[in-house]
């Protein structure tokens, strides 16, 4: 699921948006930190953006979504006849909006740069489903403890929040671009290096996964309300109003009630 939300986000930036490869995308400035002018884009941006669609476009929702599901989590979402019809729908509308991107902004990415894309999508899939295509073994070694839900959401929390305060502490403090890609290299091979090992544990249990989606959720939440309410506009920079402000306070409610609800199913279940 990780790799696969890795793809999405190439997809997403890479081939449909181009924020990637945009400097000016919807009068943003987002490739100006780190842009490397002989590749047309800048690495920092690229690892926080696909980091950003990895966890918080599939993977979290995704979690929460399986631990609301219960004993149904492992089933098929979709049956083949389903999955092939929002299949269709998914590229038409991904198609929809490159084209539209690309006469609302007037831009569009060189041949090299697309190539580059559907080159590196198709070798995280070919990764995805020949590599890595067995779960993770659980270690034989049993703990003395059980792995604490908590533990499990302060660390999500911590390493997500700081993620994504990393991408604008280092800019606006005028790091190196070096140094700030580093920072966010640092904290995705310490998110994976910590939750493959928990997952390898036999205590690592459903309510520990939504427990880590949880955390990348509430991070998400304050992070938003944080721009709507201090910065006062939204991520493409549109002036915030109220009903802004009172729709994040209900999203977020809403999700962390259903966490709740899941955790509360997913123990009984136990």
């Amino acid at each position: 699921m990780i790799l696969l939300g890795a793809v999405f986000g190439l997809i997403a930036e890479g081939l449909v948006n181009l924020t990637l490869f945009n400097p000016n995308y919807a009068g943003t400035t987002l490739l100006k930190y780190g842009f490397i002018p002989q590749l047309g884009t800048s690495f920092n941006y690229a690892i926080f953006i696909i980091t950003l669609h990895t966890v918080w476009s599939m993977s979290a929702p995704i979690a929460i979504a399986e631990g609301f599901a219960g004993k149904r989590s492992r089933e098929p979402w979709l049956h083949t006849s389903e999955l092939i019809v929002v299949g269709i729908f998914s590229i038409l509308g991904l198609a929809g909006t490159a084209i539209s991107t690309i006469k609302r902004f007037d831009f569009i990415a060189s041949i090299p740069q697309y190539i580059s894309i559907v080159l590196s999508i198709f070798l995280i899939i070919f990764i995805a489903f020949k590599v890595i295509k067995k779960p993770f073994k659980k270690s034989v070694i049993e703990k003395d403890k059980t792995l604490s839900i908590w533990l499990v959401l302060i660390i999500s929390f911590v390493l997500s929040s700081t993620f994504q305060l990393w991408f604008h502490y280092a800019p606006n403090h005028k790091f190196s671009y070096l140094f700030g890609l580093l920072g966010f290299m640092v904290l995705d091979i310490l998110a994976i290096i910590i939750f493959t090992t928990w997952a390898a544990q036999k205590n690592w249990k459903a309510k520990h996964i939504l427990m880590a989606a949880t955390g990348a959720i509430l991070t998400y939440g304050w992070f938003g309300l944080r721009r709507l309410i201090v910065s006062g506009h939204t991520a493409m920079g549109i002036p915030t109003k109220t009903i802004d402000i009172i729709g994040q306070v209900c999203l977020l409610i809403l999700l962390l009630l259903i966490s709740i609800i899941s955790l509360k199913k997913l123990q009984k279940e136990e």
